[in-house]
């Protein structure tokens, strides 16, 4: 009978780790997109609708 791969604790702790950061990086871009004035959002192709919507998403989606 084989044993179940098990992945190393310090393995564990980085993804953990990596997932926190990308939380907070998205956070970020979405409050700074929330902030956007519409003729920025215009030069970036972005509608004022799409970006309220995308700033109003939680963290945890993408």
């Amino acid at each position: 009978m084989t044993t179940p791969h098990r992945r190393p604790a310090r393995s564990l702790v980085h993804g953990a780790l990596f997932g926190i950061g990308t939380w907070i990086e998205r956070s970020r871009q979405r409050r700074d997109l929330a902030n956007l004035p519409p003729e920025l959002l215009r030069d970036i192709g972005v509608s004022d609708i799409d970006a309220i919507r995308e700033s109003a998403k939680p963290f945890w989606r993408p």
